[in-house]
């Protein structure tokens, strides 16, 4: 009668296979979701650069000159700064905006270690930083 009972369960064999193919899984997707991040918080600041240049265009129509800083903009220091990028610039004659990474960011982008664009519209670097 005790060898009717049926064992249930798994072998060790097929756990190591299971426990080989989710270590596969996570050696492909946890790189790939790290640049995915990365990738992200680049395109948060470049927004914020384009918003800022918008600022720019607009002071400049309505005054026919160019304010000569972020602070004439009425720019506080937490939409200038984050935990990602700090967003300087320069005005004048024209502007130009720079966004420098900082903390986890300035270690995983080194694609890209700072990010401008100016009153031209050029903007840099412009391989694979402006998608």
């Amino acid at each position: 009668m005790n060898a009717m009972i049926n064992k249930r369960g798994f072998t060790l064999i097929e756990l190591v296979v299971v426990i080989a193919i989710i270590a596969l899984l996570a050696a492909y997707a946890i790189p790939n979701y790290r640049q995915y991040v990365v990738q992200s918080k680049r395109a948060d600041a470049q927004a914020k650069l384009l918003e800022i240049a918008g600022l720019y265009e607009k002071a400049y129509a309505n005054t026919n000159s160019y304010p000569a800083d972020l602070n004439a903009l009425g720019l506080d220091a937490d939409f200038l700064t984050s935990d990602d990028y700090i967003i300087t610039g320069t005005g004048g004659n024209g502007w130009v905006l720079t966004a420098t990474p900082q903390g986890g960011q300035a270690t995983s982008d080194t694609t890209c270690p700072t990010i401008t664009f100016n009153q031209l519209g050029s903007k840099g670097p412009v391989i694979d930083c402006w998608e």
